[in-house]
């Protein structure tokens, strides 16, 4: 197997809301391209003069990992669970064709379960995971995020390299 390269998202210094109890995934609902990273999605939600991006954690299409709005902010992501959720966003949720696709990658569901992971140290709290559509009634994010087992998805057998 070939080797990878472990993402890593430091927190340290990092203030976290304390009423965060969870954590919600979604999708941009784009085609998964480049031109769709977080300054697009900050500016998109800045021009519907939101505060700021409405994600705490963005995860680009080739699967970096870019911090939104501060964590020690209540987010724009789900209505009704802003107050006690941390939104994460991966960009994607649209195939060539514009139809609603689950287009998560390899690379992007890694750099999501590594967010979760260093979420979850940071806080000192579980965070279950959830899909945005078990809270409102929409596609995204394309597959349950509850289902899936995130500390397994970082363990590939690969070996890490700096």
């Amino acid at each position: 197997m070939s080797a990878t390269r472990t993402k890593k998202l430091d927190l340290t210094g990092v203030q976290v809301n304390g009423d965060f109890e969870k954590i919600i995934i979604h999708h941009t609902a784009t085609k998964r391209m480049k031109k769709y990273g977080v300054e697009w999605c900050r500016d998109l939600h800045l021009g519907k003069k939101w505060y700021d991006i409405g994600y705490h954690i963005y995860i680009e299409y080739d699967g970096k990992i870019k911090m939104g709005r501060p964590l020690h902010k209540r987010g724009a992501h789900c209505l009704g669970q802003n107050t006690w959720s941390i939104g994460i966003a991966f960009v994607g949720g649209l195939d060539k064709d514009g139809e609603a696709s689950c287009t998560l990658t390899d690379t992007q569901k890694k750099s999501i379960a590594v967010a979760i992971k260093a979420l979850r140290e940071h806080t000192g709290k579980l965070l279950p995971v959830y899909s945005h559509n078990e809270f409102r009634n929409t596609f995204c994010p394309g597959f349950d995020a509850s289902l899936v087992d995130w500390e397994a998805e970082l363990d590939d057998g690969a070996r890490d390299t700096e």
